[in-house]
C-alpha cells in the first residue's frame, strides 16, 4: 500500500506531503495538523470539545479557548490559500468538516469516497440551530426549533436532525421557554421519527427516555429507554445528563452522581454534566462542595450560566446572602428573560430580606403568558418570603403539570421543612394517571 492522500475541496493532505493545494505545501502547526486529521477522519460528523481535547491535550485539561485558538490555526491558513468556510462550528459542542473527502492510496489507485453526514446547506441549518440554542434566550430556543425544522423538511430520512429537534424543545422546557404538555407532545413526534428511521439511535432513545420520566412521570419507562441509549453509546454525553435527572427523581441520588461523574470522565467539559453534576451535588446537602464544583466547573465553561445558579443556592442557603444574589444576577446577565434563572434570582432575593423586589419579580414572570417559571422554583421564593400555602401549591402545580424539575422536589435543599408535604404529593401523583397531553 502506498501513502494515503485526502482531497477535499480542492486541497490534499498526507502524513508525508503534509496540507497542499496546487501544489503548494501550507503550514500547519503540529495541533492544527492533529485537528485537521481528526475532522478528515470523520467529514461532516460532529467531533466534539472533548474529543479534541482528549487528543490534542490527552495530559492535561484544556480550556475552550485553546480549542477554538486551534481552530482559528487551521482555518487561516486554509481561507489564505483560497479555501471555503470548510470549518463549521456547532456552538458549545464541537468541530464538523463540511464537504466530501476522498481517501487515495496513491499506489493502489484506489479511491472510497466518504459521503459527508448531510449536505452543505443542511450543515448550515445545522450550525445556526446550535448557535442559537446555545445563547439559551428564548428567541434564540424558538429559531433553532424553526432552524432545525427546516433542515428536517430538507433531509427527512436523517435521523440526528429529529433528535435534535427534540433536544431543542427539552432545552427549552427546562428553561421555561416551553410548557411541559407541549414538550411532551413535540419530544414524542420528533424522537419517534428518529426512531422510526433508527430504531437504536441513542440520541432519540435518550431525549424520549428523560420526556417519558421528567415530563410524564413515567420514571421506570424512561430509565429503561436511557439505559437502552447508554448501552448502545456508553460515551454519548447527553445520554448521561438525561439519566442523571430520573434517578434523582427515582430517589437513587447517588447513582445520579456517580453517573454524572462517569460521564464526565469521558466528556471533562460538557456543560450539561458540569451544570448537573454540581446541582446533584447541592441536593445531596454538600453545600461547600457544590459550590466549589460549580466554581471550578465555570473555569471549564464560563458559559455555563447554570452553575452560577447553584453557587447563588448553595450561598443563600449558608446564610451569605449578597454573594446569592450576585451570583444569580451573573446568570441572568447572560439571558435576562430566562424564567429558571429569574426564579433562582428571587429566592435570592426572598433570603436577603428584599420582599419587595421579591414580589415585583414573581409579579414579573406570572404575568408574562409567554413564559413557564417552574413552579417548584417559584415554591421556593414564596417559601423563602414565609408564605408556605403557597409554595405548597407552587409544588403542587408542577408536580401535577409535569414540570421537570419538580423531579428534584423531594431532594431540593429549599424544602427540607416541607418534604413531609412534599411526600403526600408524590404518593398521590403515583395514585392519579397523569394526562397524556
Amino acid at each position: 500500500m502506498g501513502e494515503l492522500v485526502k482531497r477535499f475541496s480542492g486541497f490534499s493532505y498526507s502524513a508525508q506531503g503534509g496540507l497542499q493545494r496546487d501544489g503548494k505545501r501550507i503550514h500547519l502547526g503540529p495541533q492544527a495538523r492533529q485537528l485537521l486529521e481528526m475532522l478528515l477522519e470523520s467529514p461532516g460528523v460532529l467531533i466534539t470539545k472533548g474529543e479534541i481535547a482528549a487528543r490534542l491535550w490527552p495530559d492535561r485539561a484544556a480550556s475552550d479557548d485553546s480549542i477554538d485558538r486551534c481552530a482559528y490555526l487551521l482555518r487561516k491558513p486554509l481561507r489564505d490559500a483560497g479555501g471555503e468556510e470548510l470549518i463549521a462550528t456547532a456552538y458549545g459542542r464541537g468541530l464538523l468538516l463540511r464537504g466530501t473527502v476522498e481517501t487515495i492510496d496513491e499506489c493502489a489507485a484506489q479511491t472510497l469516497r466518504l459521503a459527508p453526514l448531510s449536505e452543505p446547506h443542511i450543515l448550515d441549518l445545522w450550525q445556526t440551530a446550535y448557535e442559537l440554542a446555545g445563547d439559551r434566550t428564548r428567541e434564540g430556543f424558538a429559531r433553532a426549533q424553526e432552524a432545525i425544522a427546516s433542515a428536517a423538511q430538507l433531509d427527512p430520512g436523517n435521523p440526528a436532525v429529529w433528535s435534535l429537534a427534540a433536544d431543542i424543545a427539552a432545552g427549552r422546557v427546562v428553561r421555561g421557554f416551553l410548557r411541559p404538555a407541549q414538550a411532551a407532545e413535540m419530544i414524542e413526534d420528533f424522537a419517534g421519527r428518529a426512531l422510526g428511521v433508527l430504531r437504536d439511535h441513542t440520541p432519540a432513545l435518550a431525549v424520549l427516555g428523560w420526556a417519558r420520566g421528567a415530563l410524564r412521570g413515567k420514571i421506570a419507562e424512561g430509565l429503561a429507554l436511557l439505559d437502552q441509549a447508554v448501552a448502545v453509546d456508553p460515551l454519548y454525553g447527553k445520554a448521561r445528563v438525561y439519566r442523571c435527572w430520573l434517578l434523582a427523581a427515582a430517589d437513587r441520588l447517588d447513582e445520579g452522581i456517580a453517573d454524572c461523574e462517569e460521564g464526565l470522565a469521558n466528556s471533562p467539559h460538557d456543560q450539561a454534566l458540569l451544570s448537573l453534576h454540581a446541582w446533584l451535588i447541592l441536593c445531596a446537602g454538600d453545600l461547600e462542595r457544590a459550590r466549589r464544583y460549580a466554581r471550578d466547573g465555570l473555569e471549564l465553561r464560563p458559559d455555563a450560566a447554570t452553575l452560577h445558579l447553584v453557587m447563588s443556592i448553595a450561598y443563600s442557603l449558608q446564610g451569605v446572602h449578597e454573594q446569592a444574589v450576585s451570583a444569580a444576577r451573573r446568570a441572568v446577565a447572560s439571558s435576562p428573560d430566562d424564567p429558571l434563572q429569574l426564579t433562582v434570582l428571587a429566592y435570592a432575593l426572598a433570603r436577603a430580606g428584599r420582599a419587595e423586589e421579591t414580589h415585583a419579580l414573581i409579579d414579573r414572570l406570572v404575568q408574562d403568558a409567554e413564559l413557564y417559571a417552574p413552579p417548584c422554583f417559584l415554591g421556593a421564593a414564596f417559601f423563602a418570603l414565609g408564605k408556605r400555602a403557597e409554595a405548597l401549591e407552587a409544588i403542587r402545580r408542577g408536580l401535577s403539570e409535569g414540570c421537570p424539575w419538580s423531579s428534584f422536589a423531594r431532594v431540593d435543599p429549599r424544602f427540607v421543612a416541607l418534604r413531609g408535604a412534599i411526600d403526600g404529593f408524590g404518593r398521590l401523583q403515583q395514585a392519579e394517571a397523569r394526562p397524556a397531553g
